[in-house]
């Protein structure tokens, strides 16, 4: 994964100002479980990361509707 490889889940928090917590969620088991994302923590990972969203992102289509 992408945030693994660029720096740890402790310096990306600090960077971006995200709790540990909410990054540790994300990483783990891909982020499966997260369901939304606000526009703001994605322009502060973004920027920590020097990235594109699409680089972050991948859609998943709900299987369930």
């Amino acid at each position: 994964m992408i945030l693994e490889l660029i720096m740890s889940m402790y310096a990306l928090a600090k960077k971006s100002g995200i709790r540990p917590n909410t990054i540790s969620q994300w990483v783990s088991d891909g982020g499966a479980d997260v369901k939304s994302i606000t526009l703001d923590t994605l322009d502060r990972i973004c920027a920590a990361l020097d990235c594109q969203p699409g680089e972050l992102l991948k859609y998943v289509k709900d299987t369930n509707q």
